[in-house]
Protein backbone atom coordinates (compact mmCIF):
# COMPACT_ATOMS: atom_id res chain seq x y z
CA UNK A 1 0.00 0.00 0.00
CA UNK A 2 1.46 3.32 -0.80
CA UNK A 3 2.01 5.53 1.68
CA UNK A 4 1.92 9.52 0.57
CA UNK A 5 3.47 11.84 4.05
CA UNK A 6 1.74 14.54 4.22
CA UNK A 7 2.86 17.62 3.08
CA UNK A 8 5.07 19.97 5.77
CA UNK A 9 5.66 23.69 5.63
CA UNK A 10 9.51 23.74 6.33
CA UNK A 11 10.45 27.67 7.06
CA UNK A 12 13.46 28.44 5.44
CA UNK A 13 17.13 28.90 7.39
CA UNK A 14 17.89 32.13 7.73
CA UNK A 15 21.99 32.46 6.59
CA UNK A 16 23.78 34.57 9.55
CA UNK A 17 25.76 37.57 8.11
CA UNK A 18 29.32 37.71 9.88
CA UNK A 19 30.05 41.27 10.96
CA UNK A 20 32.58 42.69 9.79
CA UNK A 21 34.90 43.73 12.75
CA UNK A 22 36.90 46.96 12.64
CA UNK A 23 39.92 44.60 13.52
CA UNK A 24 39.23 42.27 10.29
CA UNK A 25 38.70 45.45 8.12
CA UNK A 26 41.94 46.88 8.90
CA UNK A 27 43.67 43.71 8.40
CA UNK A 28 42.30 43.42 5.22
CA UNK A 29 43.25 46.63 4.38
CA UNK A 30 46.64 46.55 5.29
CA UNK A 31 47.33 43.18 2.97
CA UNK A 32 45.97 44.92 0.30
CA UNK A 33 48.31 48.11 0.57
CA UNK A 34 51.34 45.84 1.34
CA UNK A 35 50.55 43.89 -2.22
CA UNK A 36 49.74 47.06 -3.74
CA UNK A 37 53.53 48.54 -2.39
CA UNK A 38 55.19 45.12 -2.98
CA UNK A 39 53.89 45.31 -6.80
CA UNK A 40 55.14 49.02 -7.04
CA UNK A 41 58.18 47.90 -5.69
CA UNK A 42 58.91 45.11 -7.62
CA UNK A 43 57.95 47.49 -10.68
CA UNK A 44 60.48 50.63 -10.23
CA UNK A 45 63.25 48.08 -9.36
CA UNK A 46 62.70 46.45 -13.04
CA UNK A 47 62.21 49.65 -14.10
CA UNK A 48 65.38 51.29 -13.37
CA UNK A 49 67.33 48.63 -14.30
CA UNK A 50 65.73 48.50 -17.47
CA UNK A 51 67.20 51.78 -17.80
CA UNK A 52 70.36 51.69 -20.34
CA UNK A 53 73.58 53.01 -19.25
CA UNK A 54 73.42 55.55 -22.55
CA UNK A 55 71.05 57.49 -20.62
CA UNK A 56 73.69 58.51 -18.05
CA UNK A 57 76.49 59.98 -21.00
CA UNK A 58 74.56 62.78 -21.57
CA UNK A 59 77.50 65.97 -21.26
CA UNK A 60 76.99 68.34 -18.46
CA UNK A 61 76.51 72.18 -19.70
CA UNK A 62 79.19 73.75 -18.40
CA UNK A 63 81.72 70.73 -19.39
CA UNK A 64 85.10 71.67 -18.68
CA UNK A 65 86.10 67.75 -18.83
CA UNK A 66 87.80 67.17 -21.81
CA UNK A 67 85.45 64.43 -22.44
CA UNK A 68 86.54 62.24 -25.51
CA UNK A 69 84.03 62.05 -28.19
CA UNK A 70 83.02 58.40 -30.08
CA UNK A 71 83.59 56.08 -27.01
CA UNK A 72 80.67 53.58 -27.37
CA UNK A 73 77.58 54.33 -25.33
CA UNK A 74 77.61 50.10 -23.91
CA UNK A 75 79.13 51.04 -20.46
CA UNK A 76 79.05 53.85 -17.92
CA UNK A 77 82.34 54.36 -16.59
CA UNK A 78 82.24 55.92 -12.94
CA UNK A 79 85.13 57.51 -10.79
CA UNK A 80 85.77 55.90 -7.78
CA UNK A 81 88.46 58.33 -5.66
CA UNK A 82 89.75 56.90 -1.96
CA UNK A 83 90.49 60.06 0.08
CA UNK A 84 93.26 60.33 2.51
CA UNK A 85 91.35 63.11 4.36
CA UNK A 86 94.05 63.21 7.52
CA UNK A 87 96.13 65.55 5.74
CA UNK A 88 96.03 68.78 7.54
CA UNK A 89 96.73 70.80 4.42
CA UNK A 90 95.97 68.58 1.50
CA UNK A 91 93.55 66.21 0.54
CA UNK A 92 94.76 63.13 -1.50
CA UNK A 93 93.12 60.79 -3.78
CA UNK A 94 95.31 57.83 -3.16
CA UNK A 95 92.56 55.34 -4.70
CA UNK A 96 91.47 56.10 -8.26
CA UNK A 97 89.35 53.38 -9.91
CA UNK A 98 86.94 53.25 -13.06
CA UNK A 99 84.12 51.10 -12.36
CA UNK A 100 82.65 49.79 -15.97
CA UNK A 101 79.35 49.35 -15.98
CA UNK A 102 77.07 47.39 -18.60
CA UNK A 103 74.38 45.01 -18.27
CA UNK A 104 75.44 41.47 -16.09
CA UNK A 105 79.03 43.41 -16.37
CA UNK A 106 81.42 45.10 -14.04
CA UNK A 107 84.80 45.87 -14.68
CA UNK A 108 87.58 47.26 -11.97
CA UNK A 109 90.54 49.46 -13.11
CA UNK A 110 92.75 50.82 -11.04
CA UNK A 111 95.23 53.81 -12.05
CA UNK A 112 97.88 53.61 -10.31
CA UNK A 113 98.42 56.98 -7.77
CA UNK A 114 102.46 57.68 -8.22
CA UNK A 115 101.51 57.93 -12.64
CA UNK A 116 103.02 61.13 -13.24
CA UNK A 117 100.31 63.01 -15.61
CA UNK A 118 99.66 66.64 -16.83
CA UNK A 119 97.08 68.30 -14.34
CA UNK A 120 95.40 70.94 -16.10
CA UNK A 121 96.80 74.32 -14.96
CA UNK A 122 99.20 72.65 -12.13
CA UNK A 123 101.66 70.95 -14.99
CA UNK A 124 103.19 67.43 -14.47
CA UNK A 125 102.75 65.38 -10.66
CA UNK A 126 101.25 62.67 -9.48
CA UNK A 127 97.66 61.29 -10.02
CA UNK A 128 97.06 61.46 -6.00
CA UNK A 129 97.62 65.53 -5.87
CA UNK A 130 94.96 66.18 -8.90
CA UNK A 131 92.39 66.24 -6.66
CA UNK A 132 94.55 68.27 -3.86
CA UNK A 133 94.34 70.76 -6.36
CA UNK A 134 90.88 70.40 -7.83
CA UNK A 135 88.41 68.06 -6.37
CA UNK A 136 87.21 65.29 -8.42
CA UNK A 137 86.45 67.34 -11.16
CA UNK A 138 89.98 67.75 -11.91
CA UNK A 139 91.04 64.18 -11.67
CA UNK A 140 88.16 63.63 -14.05
CA UNK A 141 89.48 66.14 -16.77
CA UNK A 142 93.08 64.96 -15.67
CA UNK A 143 92.32 61.08 -16.77
CA UNK A 144 90.51 62.14 -19.90
CA UNK A 145 93.03 64.02 -21.12
CA UNK A 146 95.58 61.47 -20.16
CA UNK A 147 93.93 58.67 -21.19
CA UNK A 148 91.31 59.59 -24.11
CA UNK A 149 88.44 58.08 -21.48
CA UNK A 150 84.98 60.40 -21.15
CA UNK A 151 84.62 60.23 -17.24
CA UNK A 152 81.93 62.58 -16.19
CA UNK A 153 80.68 60.89 -12.62
CA UNK A 154 82.29 60.19 -9.85
CA UNK A 155 81.99 58.19 -6.01
CA UNK A 156 84.66 59.78 -3.43
CA UNK A 157 84.81 57.98 0.02
CA UNK A 158 86.76 58.92 3.06
CA UNK A 159 89.25 56.09 3.96
CA UNK A 160 87.59 56.46 7.34
CA UNK A 161 84.45 56.54 6.35
CA UNK A 162 85.06 52.96 4.66
CA UNK A 163 85.67 51.73 8.07
CA UNK A 164 81.51 52.25 8.87
CA UNK A 165 80.51 50.91 5.51
CA UNK A 166 82.51 47.71 6.24
CA UNK A 167 81.04 47.37 9.86
CA UNK A 168 77.72 47.70 8.31
CA UNK A 169 78.10 44.55 6.35
CA UNK A 170 79.20 42.75 9.35
CA UNK A 171 82.58 42.32 7.86
CA UNK A 172 84.02 40.66 4.91
CA UNK A 173 86.55 37.70 4.08
CA UNK A 174 89.59 38.13 2.09
CA UNK A 175 92.61 36.77 2.09
CA UNK A 176 95.44 37.57 4.22
CA UNK A 177 99.02 36.31 4.51
CA UNK A 178 100.76 36.45 7.58
CA UNK A 179 103.21 39.15 6.01
CA UNK A 180 99.65 41.42 5.62
CA UNK A 181 98.47 39.97 8.81
CA UNK A 182 101.99 41.69 10.79
CA UNK A 183 101.56 45.01 8.98
CA UNK A 184 97.92 45.38 9.62
CA UNK A 185 98.41 45.03 13.22
CA UNK A 186 101.75 47.37 12.93
CA UNK A 187 99.15 49.82 12.00
CA UNK A 188 96.40 49.03 14.55
CA UNK A 189 98.90 49.85 16.95
CA UNK A 190 99.69 52.92 16.36
CA UNK A 191 95.96 54.18 15.49
CA UNK A 192 93.96 52.27 17.51
CA UNK A 193 93.18 55.28 20.38
CA UNK A 194 92.02 56.95 16.92
CA UNK A 195 89.52 54.73 16.26
CA UNK A 196 88.00 53.98 19.86
CA UNK A 197 87.69 57.93 20.28
CA UNK A 198 85.07 57.22 17.25
CA UNK A 199 83.41 54.78 18.87
CA UNK A 200 85.22 52.14 16.39
CA UNK A 201 86.71 48.55 17.31
CA UNK A 202 89.70 47.94 16.41
CA UNK A 203 91.21 44.01 17.70
CA UNK A 204 94.16 42.76 16.66
CA UNK A 205 93.55 40.46 14.02
CA UNK A 206 95.28 36.82 15.30
CA UNK A 207 94.17 34.48 12.02
CA UNK A 208 95.12 34.85 8.42
CA UNK A 209 94.81 32.42 5.42
CA UNK A 210 91.86 32.31 2.75
CA UNK A 211 88.42 34.19 3.47
CA UNK A 212 89.76 35.92 6.85
CA UNK A 213 87.58 38.16 8.67
CA UNK A 214 87.97 41.63 8.82
CA UNK A 215 86.13 44.40 10.63
CA UNK A 216 86.01 47.95 9.55
CA UNK A 217 89.45 49.03 11.09
CA UNK A 218 91.10 45.99 10.05
CA UNK A 219 90.01 46.14 6.05
CA UNK A 220 90.90 49.82 6.04
CA UNK A 221 94.64 48.97 7.13
CA UNK A 222 94.27 46.30 4.39
CA UNK A 223 93.38 48.64 1.85
CA UNK A 224 96.20 50.23 2.84
CA UNK A 225 99.41 48.23 2.71
CA UNK A 226 102.04 49.35 0.66
CA UNK A 227 105.40 49.38 2.34
CA UNK A 228 105.35 45.36 2.57
CA UNK A 229 105.64 45.63 -1.64
CA UNK A 230 104.59 48.65 -3.95
CA UNK A 231 102.10 50.23 -4.89
CA UNK A 232 100.87 47.45 -7.71
CA UNK A 233 99.73 44.92 -4.96
CA UNK A 234 98.06 48.02 -3.19
CA UNK A 235 96.26 48.36 -5.62
CA UNK A 236 95.15 45.06 -5.72
CA UNK A 237 94.63 44.76 -1.81
CA UNK A 238 91.67 48.06 -2.83
CA UNK A 239 90.01 45.97 -5.92
CA UNK A 240 90.10 42.50 -3.98
CA UNK A 241 88.71 44.58 -0.77
CA UNK A 242 85.76 46.09 -2.85
CA UNK A 243 85.31 42.36 -4.40
CA UNK A 244 84.78 41.15 -1.04
CA UNK A 245 81.97 44.26 -0.43
CA UNK A 246 80.14 43.79 -3.00
CA UNK A 247 80.12 39.70 -2.73
CA UNK A 248 78.84 40.12 1.19
CA UNK A 249 76.27 42.95 -0.09
CA UNK A 250 74.70 40.39 -2.83
CA UNK A 251 74.86 37.54 0.04
CA UNK A 252 72.19 39.42 2.16
CA UNK A 253 69.88 41.31 -0.45
CA UNK A 254 67.35 38.77 1.36
CA UNK A 255 68.62 41.13 4.65
CA UNK A 256 66.61 44.38 5.11
CA UNK A 257 67.83 45.59 8.17
CA UNK A 258 71.85 45.26 6.65
CA UNK A 259 70.52 46.57 3.58
CA UNK A 260 69.03 49.87 5.05
CA UNK A 261 72.00 49.70 7.81
CA UNK A 262 74.97 49.68 4.57
CA UNK A 263 72.81 52.49 2.59
CA UNK A 264 72.26 54.67 5.48
CA UNK A 265 76.13 53.98 6.06
CA UNK A 266 76.96 54.86 2.29
CA UNK A 267 74.28 57.91 2.34
CA UNK A 268 76.62 59.76 4.99
CA UNK A 269 79.99 59.17 3.90
CA UNK A 270 79.74 59.06 -0.45
CA UNK A 271 80.15 62.64 -2.39
CA UNK A 272 78.65 61.97 -5.38
CA UNK A 273 77.41 63.67 -8.66
CA UNK A 274 75.25 60.77 -9.40
CA UNK A 275 71.66 61.82 -9.65
CA UNK A 276 69.18 59.28 -7.29
CA UNK A 277 67.71 57.47 -10.47
CA UNK A 278 71.37 57.42 -11.89
CA UNK A 279 72.79 55.74 -8.60
CA UNK A 280 69.90 53.27 -8.30
CA UNK A 281 69.81 52.38 -11.65
CA UNK A 282 73.66 52.27 -12.11
CA UNK A 283 74.11 50.19 -8.52
CA UNK A 284 70.99 47.84 -9.42
CA UNK A 285 73.62 46.73 -12.37
CA UNK A 286 76.76 46.20 -10.12
CA UNK A 287 74.21 44.07 -7.64
CA UNK A 288 73.22 41.93 -10.59
CA UNK A 289 76.55 41.93 -12.47
CA UNK A 290 78.60 38.66 -11.95
CA UNK A 291 82.21 38.40 -10.13
CA UNK A 292 84.07 42.08 -11.51
CA UNK A 293 86.60 41.61 -13.75
CA UNK A 294 90.45 43.79 -12.99
CA UNK A 295 92.83 45.27 -14.55
CA UNK A 296 95.61 48.39 -14.21
CA UNK A 297 97.04 51.03 -15.55
CA UNK A 298 99.44 51.78 -16.50
CA UNK A 299 99.97 48.36 -17.95
CA UNK A 300 103.04 46.65 -18.54
CA UNK A 301 105.63 47.36 -20.62
CA UNK A 302 104.38 51.30 -21.13
CA UNK A 303 106.49 52.80 -18.33
CA UNK A 304 109.27 53.46 -16.47
CA UNK A 305 110.01 53.46 -12.81
CA UNK A 306 112.30 54.96 -10.81
CA UNK A 307 111.08 53.45 -7.24
CA UNK A 308 109.00 56.87 -6.64
CA UNK A 309 107.15 57.94 -9.88
CA UNK A 310 105.72 55.94 -12.42
CA UNK A 311 106.44 57.69 -16.15
CA UNK A 312 104.19 56.62 -19.14
CA UNK A 313 106.15 56.14 -22.03
CA UNK A 314 103.45 54.60 -24.35
CA UNK A 315 100.29 56.34 -24.13
CA UNK A 316 98.42 54.60 -26.55
CA UNK A 317 99.19 50.99 -25.68
CA UNK A 318 97.64 51.74 -22.53
CA UNK A 319 94.37 53.54 -24.02
CA UNK A 320 94.11 50.55 -26.54
CA UNK A 321 94.45 48.53 -23.31
CA UNK A 322 91.44 50.26 -21.48
CA UNK A 323 89.38 50.43 -24.23
CA UNK A 324 89.58 46.55 -24.93
CA UNK A 325 89.13 45.90 -21.13
CA UNK A 326 85.86 48.00 -20.89
CA UNK A 327 84.18 47.75 -23.93
CA UNK A 328 85.01 44.41 -25.19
Amino acid sequence: MYYEEPYRKHSPRRRERRRATPGGCLAHLALRLFALLLALIIFTVGLLYALPVSLFAVEPEDNQLSLTDGLPASRANILLLGLDMTRENSQRSDAVLIASIGYSQLRLTSILRDTLVNIPGHGSGKLNAAYAHGGPELVMRTLNEAFDLNLMHYLAVDFTALVGLVDALGGVEVNVTEAEMTRINQNLDAARSQFESMGYTAPLLTQCGENTRLNGVQALYYARIRKLDSDFMRASRQRALLEAMLKKLRANLWNPALIVRFFQALSRSVDTNLSLVEFLSLGEKVLLAGAPEQMRLPVENSYTDDGANLTITDRQANIDAFRIFAYD
